[in-house]
Order: C-alpha cells, then sequence, then structure tokens
C-alpha cells in the first residue's frame, strides 16, 4: 500500500505506500545556467545531491519481499520507490516518459512472452550483484519459492493473484524462466500486476542465521511445484501450523530470519550497511549510512548493469521530515549544515498559476530554485472501516449513507483553496489525470456526480429514517425497508464518526477541517484526530482477528499505483487482500474485478475495466478525495530529468550542468 507519499502508497505510499504515473506539467530539470545569489551549494563538487522526503516519509525496512505485519508500517512510497528500489531493482520497471507503462529499457528481463497459458521470461546478462554474481533465472524462482511458501503473509498477497494463479515456475537456463498460469487470464494483467511484484533475490539471503553459507537455506534452489501454500500463519505462535512439505518450511524458515534481520528494532537500521544482507546490492546505489531518525546516505553502486547518465552524481541523501514547513524552512534558509537539491514546496505556500500557465512564478523566497508540478499515477481517497467493532460499520454497509458523506467532500473548494490550483479531482477508482485507456469514458463524460451539495446530503440521509436532534442524525426508524436506516443499525443511533488524518501536511488538515464543518452543517459530527503519517498508516492496516478494529474513518493522503500498475482493484477493493483497508467486500465489486483479471483479449479486458470503473465510481467503496500535485523544487544547475511515472527516483540520471 503506498500512500502519501505510497501507503504505497503511497503515499501510503501510502506502503502505505503503496506507489503510479507522475505526468509532469512543467519539466523537472532546471533552467540552464547555474544557481545565483545565495543559491545552497551542490555538495562534494557537484557529485551529490540532497533529496528532501515527503512529511512524516522514513526510510528503515530494507528486505523488498514484505509480510503483511511489516506492510502495515513500512509499506510506502518512502521505504519502497524511495529506499529498497534504490538498491534492488524490481524484475520490471513501470513508468515511461509520463505514462504508466512496462519501460523494457530499464528493466532485469526482456519483455514477457505469452505462448497459451505460459509466459517465458528472459533475463538481460548485463546485471550482477554486487558481489559478482550474476542475477539470473534461480534468483527469480527464489522470489517465488517464497511467495508460494509465503504468500498468505505477503503485503500484496489476493486470493486471484500471487501465488495461486501460477501452478509452476523452474528455470530453463541460467537467464531464462518459464511459469505456467491457470487460465484464464488477461496478459496485460498478469505483466503490470503479477510479473511487476517480483524483486530477484541473491544467494547470499537464502540463509537462516549469521553464519550459514549463501544458499544453504533450501529456498533459492526449492523446486517450486513441490511446495503448497499453507492457509494458516506459519509465523504465528497461538496456531498449530497445517503440514507442508519441507522445502516451503525452509522457506518460511529463510523469510522468519530476513524479516528479523531487517526489523528496525533489532538490529537498528545504523548496522544496515555492513550487513552482509542487505550490502548485496543489484540497483545503481548502496548503502553508506541510515539513522534510525531516517537519514540515509547511498553511494554510487560501480558493479550496476543498467543505464545511467554521463557525469551522473556519486553520493544521494534523504532526509526526513516531520512538517512541510520544517522542510520549506530549509529551503529558504539552509542552517546548520543542511542544504536541500531537491524538495518539496507546500501547496499552501505556492504561487497559484495565472490562466493558461503551467506553474506559478517561484516565490521570491526561492530564486535559486526552479519549480514543476507532479501528477501521480495514484487514487487520492480515505476508506470507511467496513469491519470496525463499535457501531459504525452497519451506517458505512448503506449505500446512501456512503453517497451523502460523498456530497460534503468540497474537492473543488480544497483544490482551488489550500492547494492553490494545483490538484485534480477523484470520481472513481481510476485516475482522471494522466489519462489512460483503463478510464471509462463514461466516468470522464458524467465528470463529478458528487460535487458538494451539504442539503441534497442531508435530504438524502432524513429520508432514509434518520431525525435531527440536537443537531445530530439520529436513527428514529430502525429497519431494512427503503425509508428506513438499514440493516444493523439500531434505534437511536446517531451519526457520530471519528476520523485520524496524517499530520504534517497543511492542505490536508484545511481538507480535514472543512469536512467536519460541512458534515456539521448536515447533521453530522465528526471529530477529527491528527496523528504521523505511519501512526495512521499503521491504524488503518493493523486490524486483527484478535486485535479489536475501533477506528472509523482514516486520511493519510494517496495509493499510487504500484507494484501492481493496473487499476483492477484486485490490490485495494476485492474483498479480503490485505491492502483494503477497511475490508469494503461486494460480490458484485468482486466478480467484475475477476473479469478484468480473465479477460482474454485488449478489447475483452478495456470492456471489463469499464465495468468496473463505472460499478465502483457509483458504489463508492471509498470516500474519493482530491488528487494533489506534488511541487517540486529543483537548485539551479542541476539536471534530474523526467521523473520516472511509478513516483519513483532515479538518482543515477541526476547530473550537475556544466
Amino acid at each position: 500500500m503506498r500512500s502519501g507519499g505510497h501507503p504505497r502508497g503511497g503515499t501510503v505510499g501510502a506502503c502505505c505506500a503503496a506507489v503510479g504515473l507522475v505526468l509532469l506539467l512543467a519539466a523537472c530539470g532546471p533552467a540552464a545556467g547555474s544557481a545565483s545569489g545565495g543559491a545552497p551549494a551542490a555538495s562534494s563538487g557537484g557529485t551529490s545531491a540532497t533529496f528532501a522526503m515527503q512529511p512524516g516519509g522514513i526510510a528503515q525496512y530494507p528486505f523488498p519481499f514484505m509480510g503483511s505485519v511489516q506492510a502495515s508500517t513500512f509499506d510506502s512510497v518512502f521505504n519502497v520507490d524511495e529506499f529498497q528500489y534504490l538498491l534492488y531493482r524490481p524484475l520490471y520497471w513501470f513508468g515511461n516518459g509520463t505514462k504508466p507503462y512496462m519501460n523494457p529499457q530499464v528493466s532485469l528481463a526482456y519483455p514477457p512472452v505469452y505462448q497459451g497459458d505460459e509466459v517465458k521470461i528472459k533475463l538481460k546478462r548485463n546485471y550482477k550483484w554486487s558481489n559478482g554474481e550474476a542475477v539470473d533465472a534461480q534468483d527469480v524462482v527464489f522470489w517465488m519459492n517464497m511467495m508460494k511458501a509465503e504468500g498468505a503473509n505477503d503485503a500484496y498477497f489476493s486470493t486471484t493473484g500471487l501465488p495461486s494463479d501460477v501452478t509452476s515456475v523452474r528455470a530453463v537456463g541460467q537467464y531464462e524462466v518459464t511459469m505456467r498460469i491457470k487460465t484464464p487470464f488477461s496478459q496485460s494483467w498478469f505483466s503490470s500486476n503479477e510479473l511487476s511484484e517480483i524483486t530477484p533475490m541473491p544467494l547470499a539471503w537464502d540463509v537462516t542465521s549469521g553464519t550459514a553459507k549463501p544458499g544453504s537455506g533450501g529456498c533459492a534452489g526449492a523446486s517450486y511445484s513441490s511446495i503448497t501454500v499453507n492457509p494458516n500463519n506459519l509465523n504465528s505462535a497461538t496456531e498449530e501450523p497445517a503440514p507442508v512439505s519441507a522445502s516451503a518450511k525452509a522457506c518460511a524458515a529463510v523469510f522468519n530470519y530476513l524479516t528479523a534481520q531487517a526489523s528496525p528494532a533489532n538490529p537498528t537500521p545504523t548496522t544496515y550497511a555492513n550487513s552482509p544482507l542487505w550490502s548485496v546490492v543489484d540497483g545503481p546505489w548502496k548503502l553508506v549510512s541510515l539513522t534510525t531518525a531516517g537519514n540515509l546516505k547511498l553511494t554510487f553502486n560501480s558493479k550496476y548493469g543498467g543505464p545511467v547518465a554521463p557525469h551522473h552524481i556519486t553520493t544521494f541523501i534523504e532526509l526526513p521530515f516531520t512538517s512541510e514547513q520544517a522542510e520549506y524552512n530549509v529551503l529558504q534558509d539552509p542552517t546548520a549544515g543542511q542544504t536541500i537539491d531537491v524538495g518539496y514546496l507546500p501547496t499552501v505556500d505556492a504561487p497559484t498559476p495565472p490562466a493558461g500557465a503551467l506553474v506559478g512564478a517561484n516565490p521570491s523566497t526561492l530564486p535559486d530554485y526552479h519549480l514543476s508540478a507532479q501528477y501521480l499515477w495514484q487514487l487520492s481517497y480515505m476508506p470507511y472501516n467496513f469491519r470496525n467493532t463499535t457501531g459504525e460499520a452497519p451506517i458505512f454497509d448503506q449505500l446512501y449513507f456512503r453517497q451523502a458523506f460523498q456530497l460534503l467532500v468540497d474537492q473543488e473548494g480544497v483544490i482551488n483553496g489550500p492547494l492553490h490550483g494545483y490538484g485534480k479531482p477523484t470520481v472513481g477508482p481510476v485516475a482522471l489525470y494522466p489519462s489512460t485507456k483503463y478510464l471509462s469514458q463514461k466516468v470522464v463524460k458524467e465528470g463529478d456526480p458528487w460535487a458538494l451539495n451539504i442539503q441534497k446530503a442531508k435530504s438524502v440521509i432524513s429520508g432514509h429514517g434518520w431525525t435531527v436532534e440536537h443537531g445530530t442524525f439520529t436513527c428514529t426508524s430502525p429497519g431494512t425497508g427503503p425509508h428506513d436506516c438499514g440493516a444493523g443499525i439500531p434505534a437511536n443511533k446517531q451519526l457520530k464518526f471519528s476520523m485520524i488524518y496524517a499530520s504534517g501536511v497543511d492542505w490536508m488538515e484545511s481538507a480535514a477541517r472543512e469536512l467536519s464543518s460541512n458534515a456539521s452543517l448536515a447533521g453530522i459530527t465528526l471529530s477529527l484526530t491528527e496523528e504521523p503519517f505511519s501512526n495512521v498508516v499503521g491504524t488503518a492496516f493493523g486490524c486483527t482477528p484478535t486485535k479489536p478494529c475501533t477506528w472509523q474513518l482514516a486520511l493519510w493522503g494517496s495509493w499510487t499505483y504500484s507494484p501492481d500498475y493496473l487499476p483492477t482493484g484486485d490490490t485495494l477493493f476485492e474483498g479480503g487482500v490485505f491492502n483494503n483497508a477497511g475490508d469494503y467486500n461486494s460480490t458484485t465489486d468482486n466478480q467484475l474485478i475477476t473479469d478484468t483479471l480473465q479477460a482474454r483479449t485488449p478489447a475483452e479486458f478495456d470492456a471489463a475495466m469499464h465495468t468496473w470503473d463505472s460499478y465502483a465510481t457509483n458504489q463508492l467503496p471509498v470516500v474519493y478525495e482530491p488528487d494533489e500535485a506534488n511541487l517540486i523544487e529543483t537548485v539551479k544547475g542541476l539536471d534530474i530529468g523526467v521523473l520516472n511515472s511509478a513516483d519513483t527516483i532515479t538518482p543515477e540520471d541526476w547530473h550537475y550542468l556544466k
């Protein structure tokens, strides 16, 4: 889940974070010429650059195979896209210019080739691990073996996706892998949402102790077909594991060891740089240091086999910040040795773009930077908690209530207000911007069906058995009739909700307070609590069968579509998947999602995708929120090129102009 920054996210990265398409409204490279006046100088004579992470972002977890427990805290754009991807490259890289499509040029493998129910993957021979070993087919099989054994623990587990949709995988040569897939399936979906999840893993990670010989763990070389998915949690201390094969047990032991070694609690991140595990990389960067606060320093990996820019920087530094203002203060006035070469301008401080312009002029306080606006391939939303244990879930189950509540979200007001014009409305699960073939034209033509209308929202609620008493709607007609409150809602239940939102982002605080105000005018009491991004994401994605799930509404920002780049819904809205934070579950929705995954031709896929998009737009499984732009300030003289469309960063392409 990438969010916010990904849960994957963002941004959550939201990940949350989990992660998306970057649409640049202006080039992210600087204007020609050197920095003027008191510009922050490029440290190390133009060979290094400092990058400011967005508020609340922190890099802390290096292991790219992330269990659901770890994902509730670490699966964000900050930790995945801006840390793990720099060290360990995924099998396929996405983001080709400004489109969310596969980028073969910078992928570890050539485009997959499908023949019937089989896919052939040929890896490029130029990629090496930093210990000299080739990145080869066994490293892909290693990842798949672990996925087969630990799929139920994986952050991106889906009942219709990996590992259950692959019946076999094998290395047919040092650089070639074949997989047999259950039919029917969509090739576009399998490439963009399944193969995209794979990160090859080195033999140095196939161990169960610090003294073990690389490859001795028994997971990298295990036969994939001999491993069975354990429906129970292999790591649970309270449940007896079901019988599994020896190779699955081996993978579980390796997974447990690697997970423990990646935990920021034990060992601490300060040990990662010298770790025999995390120092073996195939990406363009190697870890020099990482503090418990998230200060990250990387150096260029001279053994990296992928494309890089000539005269690129060789040192890359990431700085975490608790708030937009703290980061903006450094941009305006570098102090205590801190400088920022690439940072974020808070939208509330941004110059409103004049009619026809892409961005406003630079504020006078930042004359030494170049300003650009960046829109991501993402979904901006706030989930309802449909499994809430304090009595609100039956209310969220009512479509009429979700429709009324969406009418209280003033997306245009937020865009034109605290976002200063740098935003786009969200009307459904597929982003309006950038325009892709995945977006239903019916949705485009109809526009936003839920524009702010407080009186209509109030009328909808009152028409379903609610009466305003002392300023708050109270259920006075319980029952399941067309004009009753709905199933599971008792008499005298009030429309009172709690909402947590991520701190440190000014526009988000303004949006939350405006929503609370609009709700009060419509007879709904909405109590707000501001918490750090990681707390909000940890709460929303941290419910377990044995832990009370009391949260009701949670706002952290957005979900960047990564590593599942097709917005087919199987990652966020399919019943039972981990990243479905609010546990929305609809039989019709699940079937429409399955239809997209099983479409055999491009025409069938497009039709199924548009049908599901229209359905989810009107069913409102989440509260749709405005999609904000990233306003990027780049110090003049530094060229960072066109940013990757998945909100990843590629500092190996950054260089200073001479």
